[in-house]
């Protein structure tokens, strides 16, 4: 039996609840804990020292912490626990230091199953149906319809803001609300206006297969806003939008081997614009987190550099930057839409490919504003607004932001 004071409640009842642990007991390096549902658990006794935040330990979560790893050998241990307050547990060491905890927390790290890890909803041609819309004064008016449009970028990566003002200033007016907007060396919020002596290919009338933005950068744009201002409608033009992780699952369950080589090679992208800029980076197509999920893609085929690669290895490299591309272009995986003034496509560019069909540009002028926000930017507002619209969604692991 453990030698702490039981709570009353029994499993399921409001009072086991509040009371998420009924009792804990020091058993050297390891704390015996037993919760409300009856599952017994351990905790690691030098884990749960360095989890106080008591203004002696200093706060993790502001980063004013005080308390370091060092400063904790094996040999620490508790003296007695207390769990008589609801949802809170008292440790007492046996330096005589007091910690407490809140018992919903430690309940939720006993047996080190770690965090929910959100399960992205996966796409393709089907997107119409599900693509969330919503309208811009809510969105720039009200946190709730901006938590809502979160969520829609954590699900599909992409969502669509409507009745846009046709304006230029809107675009930053609503961008700010997801995160500060990064500036590029093609500014703060640029025009993609079709022009004769184009700079960039985004700024032809030519068809892009679908593509990531900038994977020559050490870190590519995170969420890219595309705010339609005149898109001469009929004339061509068509948005294809892709699902990277959809592609990328694809491949893992028809060409594994190629999948993976995509996950293990390094591919180099650059761009050069001769006395300007000079980029080169090299990086995985596709990224992968420590339990083997699809967390980012980066691929542009325009910015393909000669590749790097051992003679048994470039054919293989090859085809599996081939076969991604042929996966891409396939109008099964496209979700294809003609952007309409006012309408502004948020996605994530290290999951959702974005490219275009061609267009006549004698028939219309083809306007779009654009701008950037990193990847944490806004996942961070997602996060805070969770804290007070689905508490239990706040603390999920998204899917990283770095690609390497």
């Amino acid at each position: 039996m453990l030698d702490t004071p039981k709570h009353a409640s029994q499993p399921g009842s409001a009072g086991s609840q509040a009371m998420p642990v009924r009792a804990m007991r020091a058993e050297g390096g390891w704390i015996a804990i037993e919760l409300a549902d009856g599952r017994a658990a351990k905790l690691s006794t030098r884990w749960l020292r360095l989890a106080c935040a008591c203004e002696q330990c200093g706060d993790t979560a502001s980063g004013k912490r005080w308390l370091t790893p060092a400063d904790l050998g094996e040999a620490v241990r508790a003296g007695s626990f207390d769990v008589s307050t609801p949802g809170q547990v008292t440790a007492i060491w046996q330096d005589g230091h007091v910690s407490r905890y809140d018992a919903a927390f430690l309940a939720s790290h006993a047996g080190g199953s770690g965090p929910v890890r959100f399960q992205p909803q996966l796409w393709n041609s089907d997107l119409t149906a599900r693509l969330g819309r919503f309208a811009f004064d809510a969105v720039v008016a009200d946190d709730e319809a901006l938590f809502q449009s979160l969520r829609a970028l954590r699900d599909h990566g992409i969502a669509m803001l409507t009745r846009v003002p046709a304006e230029t200033e809107a675009t930053a007016r609503v961008a700010e609300r997801y995160g500060p907007i990064r500036e590029t060396s093609y500014g703060k919020v640029f025009d993609l206006i079709s022009r004769p002596d184009a700079r960039v290919a985004g700024e032809t009338a030519r068809a892009q297969i679908p593509h990531t933005d900038e994977p020559f950068r050490y870190a590519p744009p995170g969420f890219i806003f595309f705010h339609a201002i005149r898109t001469g409608a009929g004339a061509g033009g068509t948005s294809l939008m892709v699902d990277g992780f959809h592609v990328a699952e694809l491949m893992r369950n028809r060409t594994p081997d190629l999948f993976e080589l995509l996950t293990r090679h390094g591919v180099t992208f650059h761009r050069e614009h001769a006395g300007e800029v000079f980029f080169s980076a090299e990086a995985h197509v596709i990224s992968l987190d420590a339990t083997g999920a699809v967390t980012g893609i980066r691929y542009n085929d325009r910015c393909l550099a000669p590749q790097w690669a051992s003679e048994d290895r470039i054919g293989g490299l090859i085809e599996a930057l081939a076969e991604l591309t042929r996966l891409i272009c396939d109008p099964q995986n496209q979700f294809q839409h003609q952007l309409q003034p006012g309408e502004v496509l948020v996605f994530d560019n290290q999951r959702v490919l974005h490219g275009r069909s061609a267009f006549d540009p004698t028939l219309a002028v083809r306007h779009l504003r654009s701008c950037n926000i990193d990847r944490d930017g806004v996942h961070s507002a997602f996060r805070s607004l969770a804290r007070r619209f689905a508490p239990e969604e706040a603390e999920q692991v998204l899917y990283q932001g770095a690609i390497f």
